[in-house]
């Protein structure tokens, strides 16, 4: 029996059109989803990843940004082919849900969090105000705040409870898909962990699949059951969390496990990854990890690598698993 995908991303290619020059932002990139499921898309800050995210509600601003290439189905709905008026009423906020970096600043501050959570129902169900009121505090205490709080505002709250009625507004007309950008930034650990743990308890609730964008490879492995990583704009490995925790591939995926700090490990040092990401104005050729690669070679600076499928679910795009000979870390 065939995987039943929620989300199919193919060849998205997305470019941000300036005065200056084009900055390739995503390159012809790939994501599969299936429903119910959690994907992490890793990455430095610059990768690509929240214009990814961005693509799939079409919120990518326009100008300066330009869908070059590719296609995204949603749950069988080709979603650039819908109109403004059917990405409002079948996509955003009703199918999927995101919940966007810094989410301190969602909020509006002369307005109850009662009043936004019940405004949000308001705009995709036909409800009355009273029903939309009744379901905005049964949705406070579905992410652990007393519904008697829906008449504060949001300067009374801390960050770890407004980033809980961020969810609460997200998960309010109960999306199939929820995409969280960076949804614990600005929090402190513990705060982190409250939170983390109540979007898996509310994933599972609603049997929603789920994106989590972030850099933090602690994230991946305590909420994901597959990871994606990006650089360039480019997916460079891909996989279920074993495999690629316990067998990296790509020399990128081995550098963000290399520069992580591990607690039975005596080494004084963390190895970072040398150099900085590119400048999407202007892309290195080939493999745009090239020049910070240990292992490249000329052959890397020539070829934009393709994906190889080491086992039926994880990938690597690196020209160097064409050879034989070649050994990296793990392989």
């Amino acid at each position: 029996m065939g995987k039943e995908y929620l989300l199919e991303v193919k060849d998205l290619s997305v470019y941000y059109e300036t005065d200056e020059g084009t900055a390739k932002a995503v390159n012809n990139l790939d994501i599969q989803l299936e429903k119910g499921k959690t994907l992490g898309l890793v990455g430095e800050t610059g990768s690509g990843k929240t214009t990814t995210a961005l693509a799939m509600i079409r919120l990518v601003p326009d100008p300066p940004g330009v869908i070059k290439s590719g296609e995204i189905i949603l749950d069988g709905m080709d979603i650039f082919k819908l109109s403004e008026k059917e990405m409002d009423t079948l996509v955003r906020g009703t199918n999927v849900s995101m919940i966007f970096q810094d989410p301190m600043t969602s909020l509006n501050p002369v307005m109850t969090v009662g009043y936004q959570i019940a405004e949000t129902i308001k705009i995709h169900q036909k409800i009355s105000n009273d029903e939309a009121e009744k379901k905005a505090e049964e949705m406070l205490e579905l992410v652990g705040i007393p519904a008697a709080r829906s008449k504060e505002f949001p300067h009374q709250f801390s960050g770890g409870m407004k980033q809980r009625v961020i969810i609460a507004i997200a998960l309010a007309c109960n999306p199939k898909l929820l995409i969280a950008d960076e949804p614990t930034t600005a929090l402190d650990v513990t705060i982190q962990a409250q939170v983390l743990e109540t979007m898996k308890n509310l994933k599972d609730k609603f049997g929603m699949a789920m994106i989590m964008i972030t850099h933090d490879l602690g994230i991946v492995a305590e909420v994901c059951d597959e990871v994606s990583v990006i650089y360039a704009g480019r997916i460079v490995e891909h996989g279920e969390i074993r495999e690629v925790f316990k067998n990296t591939l790509h020399p990128y995926t081995e550098g963000l496990f290399g520069s992580l700090p591990r607690i039975n490990d005596n080494r004084e040092m963390l190895m970072p990854i040398p150099g900085l990401m590119p400048d999407p104005m202007d892309l290195p050729s080939g493999c745009a990890f090239s020049p910070r690669c240990k292992y490249a070679t000329i052959s890397c600076s020539k070829t934009i690598p393709k994906k190889k499928y080491i086992t039926e679910t994880h990938y690597v795009a690196c020209i160097a698993y064409d050879d034989p000979e070649f050994k990296l870390k793990g392989v």
